[in-house]
């Protein structure tokens, strides 16, 4: 019973302060609102809808908050977000080949023949930089790249025995990325979420990169996302001989944010 008092009286004693309408100039409310909302007095109630905040609060808390929009309600930063992803492949073939034939004659049987092995290596550092320019708190992506069409094969278990199946199909190749960029001073958070695509070293793949996460650093601070690597390997097998194809790729992101004045 208490405790319905106190909160009748805390209701009537909000209603009572005047409501004051607060028009924003360069930011929206809820930008705003979870950095004003600790400095509302108890009993005082703070609420906002696109460029206007309504507040119920004591003279001078609201003198108090007023003196924070002014602050706070100022014209977004223009930012440019680099993103550099360095990327390294090695790729190899093996191949290993005979090749004979056996003569009879009065004597015992000879058997004649040769062989071949060969290797072939390949190796492959590539730099992509790609840049965009942005508003604090607005997102950003961008996205380069190409379509290929590449060869599929399928391969169906069926009750009557297995389907080979050869097509073509339609890749988008490229990289880029997409990016919300926070500012608190010359310190910059970072959500983003770098992608790639391209043609692998056996033919018909295809390698994919996908990171999402979220940074934090200085201005014009290089910032490293992460990485990935991984190996692919694939091996054939003829009557007189056999091959093997192997890839190995690792790929490191770094971003940068610096404000254009």
């Amino acid at each position: 019973m208490r405790w319905l008092l106190l909160l009748i009286l805390w209701t009537a004693t909000a209603l009572a302060q005047p409501l004051e309408i607060i028009p924003l100039q360069h930011r929206q409310a809820s930008q705003l609102l979870p950095q004003l909302a600790p400095f509302v007095e108890p009993g005082g109630t703070l609420s906002g809808v696109g460029d206007k905040l309504f507040l119920r609060a004591s003279p001078r808390n609201r003198e108090e908050i007023g003196r924070l929009v002014a602050t706070l309600d100022t014209p977004p930063r223009r930012l440019l977000i680099r993103l550099r992803l360095s990327g390294a492949e090695d790729a190899g073939r093996t191949e290993a080949d005979l090749a004979g034939r056996v003569v009879l004659g009065s004597g015992r049987p000879v058997v004649q023949g040769t062989a071949r092995l060969g290797q072939a290596t390949r190796s492959e550092r590539r730099t992509t930089l790609q840049e965009v320019q942005t508003l604090e708190d607005a997102p950003a992506s961008i996205m380069a790249g190409q379509s290929l069409v590449l060869p599929m094969r399928q391969v169906v278990l069926t009750p009557v025995g297995v389907v080979v199946a050869d097509s073509l199909v339609q890749r988008d190749l490229g990289s880029g990325f997409i990016a919300v960029p926070h500012l608190a001073g010359e310190q910059v958070t970072l959500t983003i979420r770098p992608v790639e695509a391209s043609a692998g070293s056996l033919p018909g793949t295809v390698n994919t990169f996908e990171l999402f996460t979220t940074v934090s650093g200085r201005l014009g601070e290089w910032l490293e996302l992460g990485g990935a690597s991984g190996e692919t390997r694939a091996e054939t097998t003829q009557i007189a001989g056999q091959g093997t194809n192997s890839a190995s790729r690792q790929i490191r992101v770094f971003v940068q944010v610096e404000e254009l004045r």
